[in-house]
């Protein structure tokens, strides 16, 4: 007397499995395909230009990855540019989130929406600005660095010389992204209880007390998530950099994601851009994988 309601209950669980169909397809369409076609291609050598000489190599495109001078280069200016942004972007976050929920604090959504402003500018209009704003000559940076007695920064190429540039576009990279830092932290910031402040004035602690006890650990998964998340967001940057320098002066600002489109789209050499790609997967989800395993740990305990 049981079996029609079995069957019943059997084909609602079938026809709510239906429902990720379309999810499953779209995953595997854009990610799993793409990813395992990498990993593959990554053991050829394959060459657009000369389909017809592809070979494979197993570990080829791997070894020479270790030994090719401009990859080291590039995977040093990434884990730089990824470290000095994330910290100024926290830093700088959460500096501002403190003052924006200081009681002190006066029109916070006025001051919130104006800081969204850099964040919200597309990227391309964003970068044009700033190759504006940095440009020799009639640049209003140098313009104005000159006009207060600054020597020999009229004519200043910030994005074409060696030196300046890759702190010039980590710059420019904080300032963009430390905004949503804020609005985060700001939002985390406001779901811890005041009752906890007040208490802790009573017993006599201090502010740097406060904010040690209380505000970090308030804070704690949403600063974890944040800065795990920018950390792949950085490290796989592309857009930023490509637009302002395009890799150069030199390859003093070339990453892993410009070099990979360099191999790739420049030099055709697809075997070898996908063991770059591969190489960025595999060195992310090592270091920044147990990371966010073990904040998702504590947050459960």
């Amino acid at each position: 007397m049981f079996f029609p309601e079995v069957m019943m209950t059997q084909k609602q669980s079938w026809k709510a499995y239906l429902y990720f169909v379309p999810a499953a397809v779209l995953i595997i369409t854009i990610f799993i395909y793409p990813l395992g076609y990498s990993i593959i291609l990554s053991f050829f050598r394959h060459n657009l230009l000369k389909p017809s000489a592809t070979k494979f190599i197993g570990l080829g495109n791997f070894i020479k990855l270790f030994h090719d001078e401009l990859f080291a280069k590039s995977l040093l200016h990434g884990i730089a540019f990824t470290f000095f942004s994330v910290l100024f972007e926290y830093a700088g976050g959460l500096t501002v989130a403190l003052c924006l929920n200081s009681k002190y604090a006066k029109f916070r959504n006025v001051h919130k929406a104006l800081l969204m402003l850099p964040w919200a500018v597309p990227i391309a209009i964003n970068s044009m600005m700033w190759k504006f704003l940095l440009s020799p000559n009639f640049g209003f940076l140098n313009q104005v660095l000159a006009a207060i007695g600054v020597p020999g920064v009229i004519d200043r190429e910030w994005l074409g010389n060696i030196h300046s540039v890759l702190p010039v576009i980590i710059f420019i990279n904080i300032w963009r992204s430390f905004p949503f830092y804020t609005i985060t932290l700001s939002a985390g910031l406001s779901s811890i209880p005041k009752e906890l402040y007040e208490a802790a004035e009573i017993d006599g602690a201090n502010g740097f007390q406060r904010f040690r006890s209380i505000t970090m650990p308030g804070i704690r998964i949403t600063s974890a998530v944040i800065v795990i998340f920018h950390i792949i967001w950085t490290f796989t940057n592309f857009d930023v950099i490509y637009l302002l320098t395009a890799g150069g002066p030199l390859n003093a600002s070339e990453v892993l994601p410009t070099l990979m489109y360099r191999q790739a789209f420049t030099n055709f050499n697809m075997g070898y851009a996908s063991s770059i790609g591969v190489f960025l997967f595999v060195i992310l989800l090592i270091t920044v994988g147990p990371l966010y395993s073990h904040f998702v740990s504590k947050q459960g305990e």
